[in-house]
Parts: C-alpha cells; structure tokens; sequence
C-alpha cells in the first residue's frame, strides 16, 4: 500500500483527492497547504487524513512514501525536490516548472535521488483523445495533413491570490493551459520544429487571456492550437485531425461523441463513434495508477520529467515566439 500526500488544497488538490482514495494500492494519509484551514477542510471530507500547515509538518511524521504537489506552478521547484532530498516519490502537476531551468533542476533531482518523477499531463488519459489516437494510428484517416486543438475556460478565479493571470508565476494560458495540446501533439505526430504563436498575455486586460499557435512537423503535418481564458460559459475542448482518407472530430461543446467522417466522391458516409461509457475510469485516477506502477516497479509511467521538459520548452517557444513576432525553429528556452 502506498501511503500518499497531497500537498495544495485548491480544485485540482481536490480532484486529486477525490481520485486517489478510490486507488486499490493506496492510501490517502495527508493534505497539507499553506492555508491550513483550506488543508483541513480537505482532509475532513475522508476518514483518517491529517491535516498540515506546512511541507514540513506534513512529512516530518514519516508516513508518506509518495507526494502529489498541486500548488502554485512557481512553487513547485522547491516542494519537490524537498520531498525528493526526504525519500518521497513526486507527481507534479503540469506544468512542472514556470522556467525551463527550473524545470531541469526538478529532473536532476530525481535522477540524483532514485526517486519516481510524474508530471500531470493528464489529457491523453482521457477517452475521448485515447479514441483520437487508435484512429490515428490505425490509418483509417490516410496521411495526416492538418490538426486542430483547443481548450478555453473562464478567467482562472479559483486561487485568491490570482496567481494565474501573472505571467511571472503561471506563464498566463500558454504555459498553464495550453501545453495539454502540446502534450497531444507530441503524443500524436512527434516532434514539431517551428513554433509560430501569438499570446494577448495574462497580464493584460484585466486578467483575459488569448493564444493561438502553429507548429508544424517535419513531415510538413501543421498543428493549430488555440486556448483562451475568456469564456463565459466554463471549460470545453475540442479536436480536429484530418488526413487524406478522412477526419475524426470531437468538440465537448456540442456533443460528447466523435465524429469520424470518411473522404470519398462516392458518398457522404459519416458515423458517429459512441461516448465514453458512464462508468468509464477517471483519467486522474489513471494517471496515478501509471505512476505508483512504476513506484511499484512494474513500468507503467508515460508522463515522467524529461517528457515534461520537452513539452515546457515547446510552450515556452510559444511565448518567445509571441514575444519576437517571429517563428521559433529551436524548442530551447529564449
């Protein structure tokens, strides 16, 4: 049984909470946040987990193996490796760092303390982008031409600080947001080598945020994202890839099926691929389950830190790009 922290007491602590009390191998011993009313509160809603004020408070009894740190992205350097340096395995959520150095030094740690790295990229766990890639790579669709990704929500207000709409902290829409999609890209086609963005930037307006980017793949594949923080009406998602047999769409706004439609003069066959089913598994859950596999030795992680890294520094192209007006060929940090 993995003893398991969380340390954060915001919505994404708490969904993390509510997943990991339904995992078999494991057990929710800890919360632990800063505001330590918040943490309490968390802890209360499940029997037998302690509350802290602080990272020390929350480790120092010696009970936790393994730690998910759901706070702040600019905090999230210092909390890990500290958990790292005690013997605690970490997930962090995405993105896993604000800078790309600070990110690496999350990395080294790691590899310096034997400890199991995951980063929450959880999008690709989810049913509806899993049916995406089976279609992808099964070649029904015909070589791949063109893809659309994108997500939007309301302005972040779920943190009373606003950490969100500083640049400096979150990296606004970009960084926070948007990198799912990059997480899909590189999931789905590889490795892009130009990054072309525009960013309205968090910083601006209130707190408002708007991006969209191209990323093109080497075979010449062009990748289209967009994500906004300017949505009155909450959070979808949307997809479109579309090759040269055919294209498979899903937009979270419409409907909760895909829609695969097929290219033929002959007819105008489309069909509507089911929804996932009612009881189909969390993907928070999901992901968890991959990283306490691979604490548990048995190979599961797909999202570790150098796959993270790779997807921060495509994000951070995206600003530098915005930032110069121009592509960017190279995925270092500017």
């Amino acid at each position: 049984m993995i003893r398991l922290g969380i340390v954060g007491a915001g919505l994404i602590a708490r969904q993390h909470a509510s997943s990991a009390v339904r995992h078999p191998n494991a057990q929710l011993v800890a919360v632990g946040a800063l505001e330590r009313d918040a943490a309490e509160e968390l802890a209360s809603r499940y029997d037998g987990v302690r509350a802290a004020g602080s990272l020390e408070e929350l480790l120092e009894p010696g009970d936790i193996d393994a730690l998910i740190v759901a706070t702040p992205t600019d905090t999230h350097e210092q909390l890990a490796c500290d958990a790292m340096r005690r013997g605690v395995h970490v997930f962090v959520e995405k993105p896993m760092a604000r800078t790309h150095a600070s990110a690496q030094r999350i990395v080294d740690c790691a590899h310096e303390t034997g400890r199991v790295l995951a980063v929450g990229h959880v999008i690709r766990y989810f049913p509806e982008y899993q049916a995406i890639k089976a279609q992808i790579d099964s070649g029904v669709l015909g070589d791949i031409a063109v893809a659309t990704f994108g997500r939007q929500c309301q302005q972040p207000d779920w943190a009373a600080d606003g950490w969100h709409t500083s640049m400096e902290r979150s990296g606004g829409v970009v960084v926070d947001m948007m990198i799912h999609d990059v997480d899909l890209v590189r999931w789905y086609f590889g490795e892009p080598d130009t990054v072309y963005a525009r960013a309205l930037g968090s910083n601006h307006h209130n707190g408002l945020d708007y991006a969209v980017a191209t990323l093109t793949m080497p075979d010449g594949t062009v990748c289209h994202l967009t994500g906004n923080w300017c949505e009155p009406t909450g959070f979808s998602q949307h997809a479109e890839v579309c090759g040269t047999q055919g294209m498979v769409s899903y937009d979270s706004r419409d409907r909760d099926e895909m829609h695969y439609a097929r290219h033929s003069a002959a007819t105008d066959e489309a069909t509507a691929l089911p929804p996932p089913p009612a009881d189909a598994r969390d993907p928070f859950l999901q992901q968890q389950a991959d990283w306490i596999g691979e604490i548990e030795g048995r190979g599961t992680l797909i999202n570790d830190g150098q796959w993270a890294l790779r997807s921060l520094e495509i994000a951070l192209a995206m600003l530098a790009s915005s930032d110069s007006g121009q592509p960017v060929t190279t995925m270092q940090e500017a």
